[in-house]
């Protein structure tokens, strides 16, 4: 999906519900979600087949925000990844992100392929549409979120920008995480 068809889904999305106090439906959270999902994807194959995993570090750190902030300046919606295992401290989840992730990983313990939640939830006395969709660990993302798979070249890279990070050890179909999108209602 390319960023005019992104823009076009956007604007019509800010045309009927964005800035009301109605929330907008989950095929609208739907769409903005999976078209920052193929986004991100097609900027992490691009970047690794170009400058290999050392490129997928910076797809997944600079582009990740990039999108996130594009989607939120265009429609005024908090558009981010969010993990227990975080590897970037922006990534930490909030109490509902958490109990969110904590239930993909039950569903996904007990066979389930895809998991996602959308509601309205009250918050601190505001009203606020919440959209999340588990992200999977998938065979490219063992180069740099695996246990031995990760090659010494980007064990050094990932731990000298991220110092901190919790964000290895997975398996492919993991739950690694999930995209959160929270639309302010009131």
């Amino acid at each position: 999906m390319n960023r005019f068809v992104l823009t076009a889904i956007v604007a019509a999305m800010l045309h009927t519900s964005a800035w009301s106090a109605e929330a907008p439906s989950p095929d609208n959270i739907k769409v903005v979600a999976g078209g920052y999902a193929k986004q991100l994807r097609s900027g992490l194959m691009e970047q690794m087949s170009k400058n290999g995993p050392e490129g997928g570090i910076a797809a997944c750190s600079v582009k990740a925000a990039q999108l996130g902030a594009e989607t939120s300046t265009k429609t005024g919606w908090s558009v981010k990844r969010v993990s227990s295992k975080a590897r970037n401290p922006l990534a930490m989840p909030d109490a509902y992100e958490q109990e969110v992730l904590n239930g993909f990983e039950k569903e996904i313990a007990s066979g389930k392929e895809d998991a996602s939640r959308y509601e309205v939830v009250r918050e601190g006395g505001i009203r606020y549409a919440r959209f999340m969709k588990a992200v999977r660990v998938e065979a490219m993302c063992l180069t740099c979120h695996g246990g031995s798979e990760v090659p010494p070249n980007v064990e050094q890279k990932l731990s000298e920008q991220y110092p901190h990070d919790t964000a290895r050890g997975y398996k492919v179909g993991d739950l690694r995480g999930a995209l959160s999108i929270k639309v302010k209602l009131d």
